[in-house]
């Protein structure tokens, strides 16, 4: 094929994958625009619920950076006689093993030590074991780097005063997010949805639960059956029955700090889980989403969103290595000035993700992360496509993928022995 040829195939290919990236893109200037106006029609929750009895689950596996988590529950400015706190253990590692029951042992009358003979269903399936031993109206949830903050029981349990509220999740935060360039780009992601997405959500009743950094009602929980032990992404698995059953959720902006990846294999891993997870509970309730009695149009219309919107990571990966194919195989003494404009003209249009995360920086004032950001969309943000590309045809073809634990960094400074 000669240049000539392969350069118009090249210029074919990025009209025809134009148009879908730029719908992509409107999207997300939709999403900021109304984010702002959900974010000032705030939410108001009256009456008091009081200090029902709550428990507390932080699940680990090989995580003493769990001790930490359990440390700072234990500083809740809620009852001591009103919540209990499972310390759910999965770990392999006995140093691990040791430190948990021991952290357990010294505080008999607030953290129970839960542990099974085996490892069915992972998180999800620890939780629902766990949960037949828990003593709380309400289940409250941190992963095992999170750090929660002494006033947290008593703010995630506020909406509850409402009979049909069946969850509520809080805000993410990230203790770790300068640590380099892969740990930026980790928390990017994460506070474009909280900061966005997440205000959109409260306000039409379709908040996805994150499986941690937040609560829900137990009753509800029961009556939909539990967690679904074969789900990757059981939280976002969890939000959609619940949803097509009629109940209430609600996100409260306050944060709570944790961690996110700093190494580019485990952020990719972790996107893979999730790229794939959320896409399985579309194709396993695609019915429900698409009919169910009790889901709105809005909330139909999100749920789709938030499954399946990686598969079109196709498109975009297609369409930004035929433009940069176009660029460099086209003559360079034949491009005029209108081609420049029109360049310049479809950066802007297919741009939307980009303002996005600028909108999302410049309202949490985190004006020296912009050029960071920029960059890591430019360069990660592709190869983060070629992942979802994995996950969401995986996930289409019903291909098994295999559950992994996110490290957590952290660890290393609880038994840094174990990480040597």
């Amino acid at each position: 094929m000669s240049d000539v040829d392969a350069y118009a195939l090249s210029l074919l290919i990025y009209n025809a994958t134009l148009l879908p990236v730029i719908f992509v893109s409107v999207f997300f200037v939709l999403l900021v625009c109304l984010s702002r106006v959900a974010g000032w029609q705030r939410i108001e929750h009256k009456g008091d619920i009081g200090t029902p009895f709550i428990t507390v689950q932080v699940p680990a596996y090989n995580d003493p950076v769990a001790a930490r988590c359990v440390e700072h529950c234990l500083r809740f400015d809620y009852p001591k006689d009103k919540f209990e706190i499972q310390l759910v253990d999965d770990s392999t590692n006995q140093k691990t093993r040791a430190l948990l029951e021991s952290l357990a042992a010294a505080h008999p009358d607030l953290i129970r030590y839960v542990r099974r003979d085996n490892r069915r269903g992972f998180k999800p399936g620890a939780l629902q074991e766990a949960t037949k031993h828990a003593r709380g109206e309400f289940i409250v949830l941190f992963d095992a780097d999170w750090i929660p903050q002494p006033a947290f029981l008593r703010e995630i349990i506020k909406p509850f005063v409402d009979p049909n509220v069946a969850y509520v999740q809080s805000r993410q935060s990230f203790y770790n997010q300068t640590t380099n360039l892969i740990s930026r780009f980790a928390s990017y992601l994460l506070m474009i949805y909280h900061t966005l997405t997440m205000p959109i959500n409260n306000r039409i009743n379709c908040v996805f639960f994150c499986g941690t950094g937040g609560a829900i009602r137990r009753s509800a929980f029961e009556a939909i059956g539990g967690w679904n032990t074969n789900s990757l992404t059981e939280d976002s698995d969890l939000t959609v029955r619940m949803l097509a059953k009629g109940y209430k959720s609600v996100y409260l902006p306050f944060e709570t700090p944790s961690e996110v990846p700093d190494t580019f294999e485990a952020f990719l891993k972790q996107q893979l889980r999730w790229g794939y997870g959320n896409a399985r509970v579309f194709f396993d309730h695609w019915k429900t989403i698409l009919f169910g009695p009790k889901l709105t149009l809005l909330q139909r219309g999100m749920m789709g969103f938030i499954t399946i919107s990686n598969g079109t990571a196709f498109i975009v990966l297609v369409m930004t290595v035929a433009g940069m194919l176009g660029w460099f195989l086209g003559d360079p003494k034949l491009l005029t000035l209108g081609d420049f404009w029109k360049f310049s003209g479809n950066i802007v249009l297919t741009g939307g993700f980009l303002f996005a995360g600028l909108v999302t920086l410049a309202t949490r004032r985190q004006w020296r992360e912009m050029p960071h950001f920029v960059l890591a969309a430019l360069t990660m943000g592709i190869l983060l496509s070629g992942t979802m590309i994995v996950a969401f045809t995986k996930a289409a073809l019903n291909k098994p993928l295999v559950w992994e634990c996110t490290p957590k960094v952290a660890n290393e400074n609880v038994l840094p022995d174990e990480y040597s």
